[in-house]
């Protein structure tokens, strides 16, 4: 019993607190050119809101190799309550030429949000290279750790003991 009346009254305080701030929905691709036969990853990302029937868009000329990858934070810092979801996909190119991710959208609270339209120049690749698709954010780590010091290169001095 305490646990649910702990749950309703956190879940309470969070879309209170959320109530305040507008929520963004935003779609980041880790290039915006890609050579063919490669792949790249396309993430939207809602902010300052929980969301609810999120609608990908139809990614026509792509091939899916991966997602949807989904991530979910709430972090309460001095009262301050911030949430972020992300919904990553892993797409491949089917050809050459200009191609675009359509909006993606999804419902948060009354409202309906939709992402901008993103260009993607897919280039030829005639020597086949492999590139590496990096992540459109990079997440900063919110801890440091301290780093390794290096013991002393002298030696303890040892004490002598005796036995009575």
């Amino acid at each position: 019993m305490r646990r649910i009346v702990f749950f309703v009254l956190y879940n309470a305080l969070v879309a209170a607190a959320l109530a305040q701030k507008v929520p963004v929905f935003t779609a980041e691709i880790s290039s915006d050119s890609i050579l063919l036969g490669n792949y790249f990853s396309v993430c939207f990302t809602l902010e300052n809101a929980p969301g609810r029937d999120f609608q990908p868009p139809a990614f026509e000329g792509f091939r899916f190799v991966r997602g949807p990858n989904v991530s979910s934070s709430t972090r309460i810092v001095n009262g301050e309550v911030f949430q972020k979801t992300s919904y990553t996909f892993y797409l491949e190119p089917k050809d050459i030429g200009n191609h675009y991710i359509e909006p993606a959208s999804i419902q948060a609270g009354e409202q309906l949000l939709e992402t901008q339209p993103r260009a993607v120049l897919v280039v030829p690749n005639p020597d086949g290279i492999i590139q590496q698709a990096e992540p459109p954010h990079s997440i900063e780590p919110q801890w440091r750790a301290r780093p390794m010091l290096p013991k002393s290169e002298e030696p303890k001095p040892k004490r002598k003991t005796y036995k009575i």
